[in-house]
């Protein structure tokens, strides 16, 4: 037996090993919006049908730079070299100049810029962008002798993608070094702590290895993944080595731990947003990975792992808390935070999740200040509802709006010339107005559409132009993540207590572990509301993840309340696992705040918070509820 472990233990990471350099390459990255919306939203069926009408309208703003003004013969020369190269692009439909005539613009071009739209065909309704060109366009403007900027269709989501692989890369790196400076200040044991870092680097891999070989691509919503893996990791590791290394003695409690956080991701799996989908396949599969290098590694063996003297001693002097008052303090304090559950919202701003600091949003921002926001806000009107003179005068309406820089609408194009303009539907029954707006949040982009909407109610009585692109396309991915979280947490909350349940098998004692549980997630919840945090791509696995992972502390103590019958005991066996890995996970939750991304801080702070709370909720309050609850617990305390 102990040669066929060794053997495995030699075997399998060499394997790994393998297979990383094999697939690893492989990996991709993607945040496209059809990754985030749900194919049978009846907005993607509105926004399809006025594609096929109308077109799709993906164009990249060439943006050149010439102090002297274009007034030089070499300035005139590089710039007619770059139309003549513009137009000989793969996939490019036309190259026009910026501003085209028919375009209303609150403000004229500055004479030292030259700006060349290019429309090009995208793949496809959902994902417009083409990586290729932008790519081709930039090799294209390196050899161009002027300053020069892009921006439009793809840069953005380009600029995602970049920040998605930085984001991983790093918070790998950085969770790595910030692990094993803390492993190597809690364990004396250079094998235990070659054996801990072994289980953790294998959850990850195990993650990566997942994304590659079943085609995952990584997105912003995975940045989180590896880090979390990482640190979970050590979360049986170290239950393992404060009983002397012996697995056998706690393999229950962390096999029921990894299941109720394998719960907490397998509930995005209903979710009917795709990137919520690959989330839930690779947390789940680095969290089974990382137990089942620790099967590898740590059983049936036992291994003779003494912990820092020092550490014990701290938890044999920590009180078991006894008052009832302290359940009074927590109901009070989750009390005062449910109203702010209900002021929870949903809101997605690309911007957000971007390094203003990001060569693309560099550019972005300088095409906003000096060119124009460029940016499509649909709507399409019935022809022969609309009176010319009314919609010009709603048009005009809205141009005085601060956030719009322009429009064009199919009565600023020739009678003679509107059937092929784009802005005429084929069968000539409505036709097409676009506003050029600033990058919003939906919450924002929302309430804009909504003043527009109040214009035209007061320029054009009975008419009502409907609103379309990608504004309503952000709408329905906010509403979705805010069922999303609502349905995770709410079959979160379901089935990790149904497995708590089947493990007690005591009423008593599973009525003391709901609270310590339930009041952490809802003052976090309560807190986001309070505080004008949102729901969005990087916050919205809070609630069931942080759920998933708090539940490992209560599985423990009451595995060994069980077996001991004492709280003191239990307490005793349970709380240097307990307490060592919140610390720990607090560490790499603690990884993201130094994200230049808003939403990845926030996440890192609200999991800190959500640690903490927890961590109160099962050191402190879980013994006053099992002392309450159960007599038998009251009597052996009582004794101790």
């Amino acid at each position: 037996m102990n040669k066929l472990v060794k053997a495995l233990r030699l075997a399998v990471p060499a394997v790994f090993v393998v297979l990383l350099v094999i697939y690893l390459p492989e990996i991709r990255v993607e945040n496209s919006l059809e990754r985030w919306v749900t194919p049978s939203s009846p907005e993607i069926a509105r926004y399809g049908d006025f594609l096929e009408q109308f077109g799709g309208g993906a164009a990249l703003l060439v943006v050149l730079h010439d102090p002297g003004g274009f007034a030089s013969d070499a300035a005139r020369d590089a710039l007619m070299a770059v139309w003549d190269r513009l137009t000989e692009l793969p996939d490019v439909d036309g190259v026009s100049v910026y501003p085209p005539p028919v375009y209303r613009l609150k403000r004229s071009l500055d004479k030292n810029l030259s700006v060349f739209i290019v429309a090009f065909t995208p793949p496809s309704r959902l994902d417009p962008n083409r990586p290729e060109l932008l790519k081709a366009v930039r090799n294209l403007l390196k050899d161009v002798p002027l300053e020069s900027h892009l921006a439009g269709t793809g840069v953005l989501h380009e600029a995602i993608n970049e920040e998605t692989q930085k984001y991983t890369l790093s918070f790998i790196g950085l969770g790595l070094f910030f692990l094993m400076a803390l492993l190597l200040l809690v364990l004396k044991s250079p094998k235990a702590f070659l054996m801990t870092m072994g289980v953790s680097a294998g959850g990850v891999s195990t993650l990566l290895l997942a994304a590659a070989v079943f085609r995952i691509p990584l997105s912003m919503v995975t940045v989180i993944l590896p880090v979390l893996v990482l640190f979970y990791g050590t979360s049986g590791s170290l239950h393992v080595l404060f009983h002397r290394g012996d697995f056998r003695k706690v393999v229950a409690p962390c096999f029921l731990a990894v299941l109720t956080t394998a719960i907490g991701f397998l509930t995005f799996w209903p979710s009917r947003i795709p990137l919520l989908k690959d989330f839930a396949v690779l947390g789940t599969a680095g969290i089974a990975g990382g137990f089942a290098w620790a099967l590898l590694l740590f059983f049936p063996r036992r291994y003779v792992f003494e912990p820092r003297a020092d550490i014990e001693r701290i938890f044999r002097r920590f009180p078991v808390f006894s008052r009832r008052s302290i359940l009074f303090i927590f109901l009070g304090v989750a009390a005062l935070m449910v109203p702010g559950i209900l002021k929870l919202k949903a809101d997605i701003y690309s911007l957000d999740i971007i390094s203003p600091f990001n060569p693309r949003v560099v550019d972005h921002y300088f095409v906003e200040r000096n060119v124009s926001r460029y940016v499509p806000l649909e709507y399409t009107v019935e022809i022969g509802k609309a009176d010319p003179l009314e919609l010009n005068g709603w048009i005009s309406a809205v141009l005085e709006l601060d956030e719009v820089d322009g429009a064009v609408s199919y009565l600023s194009f020739p009678p003679s010339e509107r059937p092929k303009s784009r802005y005429v539907s084929p069968d000539g029954r409505m036709g097409r107005v676009t506003f050029f707006i600033p990058t919003l949040s939906t919450s924002r982009g929302l309430a804009l559409a909504d003043r527009i909407a109040g214009l035209a109610a007061a320029k054009m009585p009975g008419v009502r132009p409907s609103v379309n692109g990608y504004v309503t396309l952000y709408a329905v991915v906010a509403e979705e993540l805010k069922k999303a979280f609502v349905g995770s947490l709410a079959l979160a909350f379901a089935l990790i207590f149904l497995v708590m349940a089947a493990f007690l098998r005591n009423a008593r004692l599973f009525a003391a572990s709901i609270l310590p549980n339930l009041i952490p997630v809802v003052c976090v919840i309560g807190l986001m509301g309070w505080s004008g945090l949102t729901l969005n791509m990087a916050t919205v696995p809070i609630g069931c993840l942080m759920l998933g992972i708090l539940v490992d502390n209560s599985f423990h103590f009451l595995f060994w309340y069980k077996k001991t019958g004492g709280l003191h005991e239990a307490f005793r066996e349970a709380a240097p696992g307990m307490v060592l890995t919140m610390a720990i996970l607090s560490v790499g939750f603690s990884v993201f705040l130094f994200a230049s991304s808003p939403p990845i801080r926030y996440f890192g702070i609200l999991s800190l918070a959500t640690l903490a709370a927890g961590l109160a909720g099962d050191g402190i309050l879980l013994p006053v509820l099992v002392r309450m609850l159960d007599s038998k617990g009251t009597r052996r305390s009582e004794n101790a």
